[in-house]
């Protein structure tokens, strides 16, 4: 084993390869990453910058780039021009008006002879990192202890030769500078490793110096000058070898992944996060392959359909045999259509297990496209069977109660009904004539406006209950009621107060009928006969009559004064009308 760390570089370009396939390398890296040529017009962006950061078509990069940074930007392209790599932080203006900080590492492309110089551009996110720091006033150290860049560092062990090479961003990656030390042997560097990685080093470099290919990347944590670990990703591979077939040369790259590591972790967080909420609220999730035909379920959606895992799950096999025979067509028809349009959308079945029991399951899927082409879903099914039966149960409970609430509302309307209306005639009672009267005073009183009250009292109406009995008598009092109707106006108030005895009250003003009129039409009215088992049945009526308008009106007095008028009606020989003194 050699006496200096041995790394591993990933896949290299010959000059004869060019530009092009360097873009089609860049477009299978999965971080953001550019190709521009020194002035910042952009030659290719490969698909992570444009989803991690924003869809964009411009000719030069700049127009990205807020404007305060340009400046420092095209410096930094120019020095890269000149072979130096160079890392600096931009703020890049979003669609929505935001601004997010990116820390961009530029160095030289590796493009063949024959193709321009481009600078390979790589971007991190770290606004959130640059608002947290902000808040606490400490950016600028905390920055620096907490996140690298993404450069990538280059390395070469000729042993052939006894040389070493060490590039600068190798070097800054360990937070060392061009003027401090290597370590002096190999112990030294492997002191420098995280404990629990220094095992799983020395295996994978040990496999790396037998040519080993399956050893040519590994991942581990080294201490940076400043203390803290870096995740480091070691890619070397041998390029030369001596005559027995042993390696000579090692070439290799070092690239700090801390930041994908840290991303990692937190994906892994929410990822537990997101299974243990997935697993207590039973939500089942799959992805469909819709150009293989190949569909993912997780356990959860087994659960749901009562199967086990070694069941076969295919586009237009297991699942479609389960939908209910009622709902299936439905179903099938909105997959499809939904699946044409490329939309999210959602849905309710029911769906029939093997054991025989029906379910509610309850869907959202939605469509994308991933990187090979294929038209993919993927959504979540859960079980709502006891939700929706609960929720039938509660509308069940509601309409029940709203119906309860209608009859007490509607025995209240009866009971209050029957306090204030006569219970043969059905016309208001005492009670309500009183409150009529009150009303009625409050309104006019101090307006040229009054009121009569017009008492009515039916003549020979107890020779016919006498005669022919009480419900002969109360015929004639409900035919009474319904002929008071009859030649009352709209306007007029009547009730019955007592056994053959009713009460008009008549609005007095200037276009209202005399209340002398209201009575004539009253008595003539009852002198109709009413047919009862065959015998004709007739009364008569006297009317008491008393008015008020003015100031203020005293109803009871009034009252009592078309009472005396009454009396005075039936003295003077009934079926006729009077006047309280002084009221005509």
């Amino acid at each position: 084993m050699s006496s200096k760390p041995v790394f591993y570089a990933g896949p290299t370009i010959s000059p004869s390869r060019g530009a092009g396939s360097l873009t089609d390398l860049f477009d299978a890296i999965p971080f953001p990453l550019a190709l521009l040529d020194w002035q910042a017009r952009l030659h290719h962006a490969n698909k992570a910058l444009k989803v991690n950061w924003r869809p964009f078509e411009v000719e030069f990069f700049t127009d990205l780039i807020d404007i305060e940074d340009r400046s420092d930007f095209l410096a930094g392209l120019r020095r890269c021009k000149a072979g130096a790599d160079g890392q600096m932080e931009l703020r890049l203006p979003q669609p929505d008006g935001t601004l997010r900080w990116a820390l961009v590492h530029l160095s030289p492309a590796p493009t063949g002879l024959d193709t321009p110089f481009l600078i390979a551009a790589s971007f991190v996110d770290i606004t959130a990192l640059k608002t947290r720091l902000a808040d606490l006033g400490i950016w600028e150290s905390r920055w620096n202890k907490a996140l690298v860049g993404s450069s990538t560092g280059v390395w070469d062990h000729d042993w052939k030769r006894g040389e070493k090479y060490y590039s600068p961003t190798w070097r800054r990656i360990r937070g060392m500078s061009d003027e401090d030390p290597l370590p002096e042997s190999t112990q030294a560097w492997l002191d420098l490793l995280h404990p629990d990685d220094r095992d799983h080093v020395i295996h994978c470099i040990d496999r790396q110096n037998e040519g080993d290919p399956d050893y040519t990347v590994f991942e581990y944590r080294e201490r940076h000058k400043d203390g803290h670990w870096v995740w480091i990703e070691c890619r070397g591979d041998c390029v030369e070898w001596d005559a027995n077939g042993k390696p000579t040369r090692i070439v290799g790259t070092d690239t700090d992944i801390t930041a994908r590591k840290q991303a990692e972790e937190a994906t892994a967080r929410m990822a537990r996060r997101l299974d243990m909420a997935l697993e207590i609220s039973g939500i089942g999730t799959y992805e469909c392959d819709l150009t293989t035909g190949v569909v993912d379920w997780d356990d959860r959606m087994y659960r749901i359909y009562g199967v086990g895992r070694r069941e076969d799950v295919r586009v237009g096999g297991l699942w479609e045999t389960f939908l209910h025979p009622a709902d299936r067509e439905r179903v099938l028809k909105n997959v499809d259509e939904h699946m044409r349009n490329g939309d999210r959308f959602s849905d309710q079945y029911r769906a029939v297990l093997r054991d025989g029991s029906d379910r509610i399951i309850r869907a959202r899927t939605m469509t994308f496209q991933d990187g090979n082409g294929h038209k993919m879903t993927v959504g979540a099914n859960w079980d709502v069977t006891d939700d929706v039966g609960l929720h039938h149960e509660l509308e069940r409970a509601r309409i029940l109660a709203e119906a309860r609430n209608i009859e007490l509302e509607a025995a209240k309307d009866r009971i209050e009904h029957s306090a204030m209306h006569d219970y043969l005639t059905e016309l208001p009672n005492r009670r309500y004539l009183d409150e009529v009267l009150d009303r009625m005073a409050t309104q006019y009183s101090g307006s040229e406006a009054g009121i009569a009250i017009l008492h009515v009292d039916l003549d020979r109406f107890k020779q016919i209950n006498d005669r022919l009995g009480h419900d002969a008598g109360d015929a004639m009092l409900v035919h009474t009621a319904r002929t008071l109707r009859r030649t009352l106006s709209e306007n007029d108030f009547i009730a019955r107060v007592g056994g053959d005895e009713f009460v008009v009250v008549s609005r007095l003003g200037a276009i209202e009928e005399p209340a002398s009129s209201v009575a004539t039409r009253m008595i003539d009215a009852l002198r109709e006969p009413m047919i009862y088992e065959g015998h004709r049945c007739r009364v008569g009526a006297s009317i008491g009559i008393a008015s008020h308008r003015g100031d203020a009106i005293d109803v009871r007095q009034l009252l009592r004064n078309s009472d005396i008028a009454l009396y005075e009606a039936k003295r003077q020989g009934r079926n006729r009308y009077v006047w309280f003194p002084g009221a005509a």
